[in-house]
């Protein structure tokens, strides 16, 4: 089981490593292209793996009311988890957050802003971080594994300690979520209107200021 989870998620975490190193390597503001790399990389792995299933999280959307009702839960929790961590920013505000910034500041870098954090995190993230992450066979599988997803969510948007915790927050309604409704698709779907919600208004006021 430990060989074939290795082998499951070595390329994903690959793909990481390099992208955090980048991070310590390129000006900063290139990596917002560095960062759209990763999750075109982690999108093309998963299709051709057959991890993700961008027809059956579509259908997903004519699951019913249960479906919603747990998309929107899984929402919810989001949103507080965000909540929550802005409330321990205000709190401490002279610890180093570390989270990896994204500069847009010319059309083309607001295009791959839009791909980057709206259109790919929510299926690149949730297949990585929670489906092939997270194993569901018992208690302590899903609490280690949990821990480990959670750590490497984190790490691929935060590079300080203050940052990675606050990071990891962010990630414990998605893992509860996929735990309790073992539906990838819910977490998807709620991760996805979570970040258009978040990243949309950048995008519009980004939009506001090239105009």
């Amino acid at each position: 089981m430990i060989k074939n989870y290795v082998k499951k998620n070595c390329i994903p975490i690959i793909f990481e490593i390099f992208f955090i190193i980048s991070c310590f390597l390129v000006p900063k503001e290139y990596i917002i292209y560095t960062n759209c790399l990763f999750y075109v990389c982690l999108f093309i792995y998963f299709i051709l793996k057959r991890d993700l299933n961008l027809k059956d999280w579509f259908f997903s959307f004519k699951s019913g009311k249960k479906y919603w009702e747990q998309v929107g839960l899984t929402l919810l929790g989001f949103m507080l988890a965000f909540g929550i961590t802005i409330a321990l920013e205000n709190i401490f505000p002279n610890i180093d957050t570390g989270f990896i910034g994204l500069r847009r500041n010319s059309w083309l870098s607001l295009i791959i802003f839009f791909i980057s954090t709206i259109i790919l995190p929510a299926v690149t993230e949730e297949t990585f971080f929670r489906k092939n992450m997270i194993l569901l066979h018992s208690k302590q599988a899903v609490a280690i594994t949990m821990t480990i997803s959670m750590f490497l969510y984190a790490i691929e948007h935060a590079l300080s300690w203050w940052g990675i915790l606050l990071t990891m927050i962010w990630a414990i309604p998605l893992s509860i979520a996929y735990i309790k409704t073992k539906n990838i698709y819910v977490v998807m779907t709620a991760h996805f209107i979570g970040s258009l919600l978040g990243n949309g208004f950048d995008v519009i006021f980004t939009v506001i200021q090239l105009i």
